[in-house]
């Protein structure tokens, strides 16, 4: 006669080898395989990631600057996200970077022609980045001859108060 817990195990035995068996051919039910879930649940719980910090930049343009001048100037900006490294790790730290020309209808733009959305992974890195990198700074400084006035906004994704 077969004793009850070792009939459990067996049981419980044939049912994950028959699961492994079956859903490693299905990558649609591959949560459902005990090879994925069975790690994860043994893994440690995920820490709370802090929310991005997002940059926004307008600028308006000299009405003297050249769309060859306002080329490159969108074209550095762009540039920056591999560009700027973190002086502790020497990797790229800016998360993303993306803008483009003015095309609301709205007519609120006061003068401002080209935005700009970077995010950072933290306010730190975003502080860096405003007050030392070396290579914004530079940026920074080419400006002059072709930048009107800038306007600057910060947030952090999904903080509101």
């Amino acid at each position: 006669m077969l004793h009850p817990k070792r009939a459990v195990s067996a049981l419980l035995g044939v049912i994950i080898l028959i699961s492994i068996v079956s859903f490693s051919s299905n990558p649609v039910n591959s949560r459902l395989n005990p090879s994925y879930w069975i790690p994860m649940s043994l893994s440690p719980p995920r820490q709370e990631q802090k929310p991005l910090t997002t940059h926004i930049v307008l600028f308006q343009f000299k009405p003297s600057a050249s769309h060859t001048a306002i080329k490159e100037v969108t074209a550095k900006f762009l540039g920056l996200k591999k560009a700027c490294r973190h002086p502790a790790t020497k990797a790229p730290y800016i998360v993303s970077v993306t803008g483009g020309r003015d095309n609301s209808k709205e007519n609120l733009q006061n003068g401002f022609t080209h935005a700009f959305i970077m995010q950072f992974y933290s306010d730190e890195d975003r502080d860096y980045y405003v007050d030392h990198d070396p290579v914004h700074q530079e940026f920074k400084d080419s400006l002059k001859g072709v930048l009107e006035k800038a306007q600057v906004i910060d947030f952090q994704n999904g903080v509101f108060t």
